[in-house]
């Protein structure tokens, strides 16, 4: 239990003053206080009450904060926020919602925005990326009229996961099948059913609640304004060549500039100004990711043997064994706020369970990959949520209970855990070595 203590007492803070504010009438009750406000006491909480030396805790914490993994989202955030607000004021964001207004009658582009974020995340094969790139627009779309902000942004959100699940190319697929010596190609196929079952369920969803009629009118576009939107073109065509997230966003950004500069009213003053309020529109959760990953860390240091323990001793039936990977995976999601860490941490526990219970190396990847990825999108604190929520300025709260596609999966998920264990009855044999 005291391991967790840390978290309950971040979300004890962050939850409990976000409600008393909206008791007492304050609007965004949780952006009263900041998030980064609240984790700091839990992180004295880690380093000052436990068993090991304070130095050893501080190590711990200062290893966790500078992983690679940490290090290279805040990088992904500080260059994602530059290219969206330099895209923004070159306005090549009215012009692609524009162009989606001209193709997408009002009632589908509720839907329209998780099938374009949905498509573009599995030819990229990013969730960050996508969010990105396709929040301002729903925003924007949301601004004039089109559908509820909140609801968009979830779309986006929800669309973007399949650039974790439904790509060959996402590292959150190649983590999970490489640890667990899976086939990429069978991992997919699994993917491929619970996925396009609960991608149709929520199209159908989005359609039936976008009952709006209303005509969307934007800025009126001329040829010269199509010039606006090859930022977001090469971005797409960078993405689907594999080149590096952050290689691309840094490539994009200079030629966001050099178009603004080149054929638009546009100095190189304004392109500086607008690269640093991109950067200071991230610092907050830039900062708030290092801290969370360095009390992730030390939470996680706590906790380890006991779950290995736990996992050796217990007796099970499969779909019980299937059902602990994905809830240890989750947990361990929470844990550290990365899903590609959470996988590298619980592909050995998942390894050891799926041999002892006869699962199938790419059923246990595929139930690494979906479960972290699931609970990764919607944690008030996680890298997608926080990115959707800065650009859009919503809470996260507000953001995370509209990302229907998350919460659909996850029942999609578990029901076909429970079917399909029926059919595999398995007395569990000696736990082998690894």
């Amino acid at each position: 239990m005291f391991s967790f203590l840390p978290l309950i007492i971040f979300l004890a803070l962050y939850l409990g003053s976000g409600i008393y504010f909206s008791f007492i009438g304050l609007g965004n009750p949780l952006h009263q206080i900041s998030p980064l406000v609240c984790l700091l006491p839990a992180l004295f909480f880690a380093i000052l009450f436990n068993k090991n030396k304070i130095q050893h805790s501080v190590d711990t914490l200062i290893k966790g904060m500078g992983n690679k993994t940490t290090l290279t989202v805040c990088l992904i955030f500080l260059l994602a926020g530059a290219f969206s607000t330099v895209t923004q004021s070159l306005g090549s964001i009215n012009v692609i919602a524009s162009l989606t207004i001209c193709f997408l009658p009002a009632q589908l582009l509720l839907p329209g925005m998780f099938f374009i974020s949905a498509f573009i995340a599995s030819a990229i094969g990013t969730s960050i990326g996508v969010i990105a790139l396709i929040t301002p627009i729903a925003v924007n779309l949301a601004q004039n009229g089109a559908f509820d902000c909140a609801v968009g942004v979830g779309a986006v959100i929800g669309g973007s996961m399949f650039g974790s699940n439904l790509s060959m190319i996402s590292d959150t697929t190649i983590a999970a099948t490489s640890s667990q010596g899976a086939s990429v190609k069978d991992k997919l196929k699994l993917t491929l059913k619970t996925g396009s079952v609960t991608g149709l369920i929520i199209l159908t969803y989005l359609v039936m609640i976008s009952n709006s009629t209303e005509v969307v009118s934007l800025s009126s576009l001329d040829y010269l304004s199509i010039v606006k939107i090859i930022p977001y073109i090469s971005l797409i065509i960078m993405g689907l060549f594999e080149i590096n997230t952050l290689v691309t966003l840094a490539v994009n950004m200079v030629v966001a500039g050099i178009l603004g500069i080149a054929f638009f009213d546009y100095s190189i003053i304004d392109y500086s100004h607008d690269i640093c309020r991109g950067f200071n529109k991230m610092n907050e959760v830039m900062i708030f990711i290092l801290f969370s990953s360095g009390l992730s860390h030390l939470m996680y240091e706590y906790s380890q043997k006991k779950i290995d323990k736990f996992t050796d001793e217990v007796n099970l039936t499969r779909s019980q064994a299937e059902l602990m990977i994905a809830g240890i995976s989750s947990m361990f999601t929470i844990l550290v706020s990365s899903n590609i860490v959470a996988i590298l941490l619980t592909s050995n526990i998942a390894k050891r369970l799926a041999q002892r219970y006869n699962i199938s190396p790419h059923r246990s990847a595929y139930l690494l990959e979906i479960f972290t990825a699931i609970t990764k999108s919607i944690l008030p604190y996680g890298s997608q949520i926080l990115l959707a929520s800065s650009i859009a300025s919503l809470s996260p709260i507000a953001v995370l209970t509209k990302v229907y596609y998350c919460f659909v999966f996850a029942a999609v998920a578990i029901t076909e855990i429970v079917i399909n264990g029926r059919r595999h009855a398995v007395v569990a044999p000696q736990l082998p070595q690894i």
